[in-house]
Order: C-alpha cells, then structure tokens, then sequence
C-alpha cells in the first residue's frame, strides 16, 4: 500500500469518526430536550405545571394571550422556574419566534398552530425577535420577554 492511499484511507476513518461523534452529541441533546422543539399544538402534550400562552403573529408584531385573559404587544411577561408552553400561530404570513437566550424558536403558520415548552430559570430581560423574513417592515417584529 502506497503513503497516499494510506493518507486518504487515515483521513477518510477520521473524518467519519468526527462525524459519527457529532451525530451521537447531536441525537442526545434531541432527546433530552424535545419540549424546547416546537411541535404540532396539542393539548394533551401540554405538561401538567405548565401555563398556556397563545402567541399569534402578525406584520409586524407579536400578540400575547394569557389563561386569565389579558394580552400584551411585543412584552412576554414570565416567572422564573415556570414552565410556560407558548401555541403559536399567524394570522397573515409566516413567521418564526426566536427566544435566543433561552434556545426557543418556533415557527407561526397560518393554520398551522405549533407549540413549545420552555421554563425561565433566571429573572431579567430577554429579546426575541421574528426570524422568518415576513414582509418591509420585519425588522419591527421584535420585543421582550420579561422575567420575574
């Protein structure tokens, strides 16, 4: 066997022990956070402690509805060591909820209402933003999450 083929054949087993690695770390971390992947809204998968907000996006701006009624405009209001499941849908285009410091995203489809499971383990304030480019004036759809 000649010193290139064996370099290619080294490399080659390298790159894929890389990969499958990676795979592995991949598949773990899904497991065993699949309540902060956005699923199909379902009630029955709502967790027992958890607080239901519907989400509706619209251009150009968020829309919170709590369980007691009232709502608030780009301002997600939450208590730290909750566990909120956020039903998210769209009344016009497609828009995607991002939650970056807190690893939420999940996606607003007209007619297609997803949802997603998360708990704020620190008080303070966090951006979200709509990530989905949904029209002239996406750069607006922007607001706070507000932990207490």
């Amino acid at each position: 066997m000649n010193s290139k083929l064996k370099n290619e054949m080294i490399y080659s087993i390298v790159v894929i022990v890389i990969l499958l690695v990676v795979a592995i770390i991949n598949v773990n971390y899904i497991d065993g956070h699949m309540a902060n992947i956005a699923q199909p809204e379902n009630n029955s998968t709502v967790p027992a402690n958890s607080t239901i907000i519907k989400v509706t996006g619209y251009q150009w701006a968020w829309s919170f509805t709590y369980t007691n009624g009232t709502t608030s405009t780009d301002v997600l209001y939450a208590q730290a060591g909750h566990a909120y499941t956020l039903q998210v849908t769209s009344k016009d285009v497609i828009h995607d909820l991002l939650i970056p410091n807190l690893g939420v995203q999940v996606y607003a489809v007209p007619g297609h209402p997803n949802q997603v499971t998360f708990e704020p383990t620190k008080p303070g304030t966090y951006i979200f933003e709509c990530v989905e480019y949904c029209g002239q004036d996406h750069y607006l759809m922007r607001g706070y999450l507000e932990v207490s």
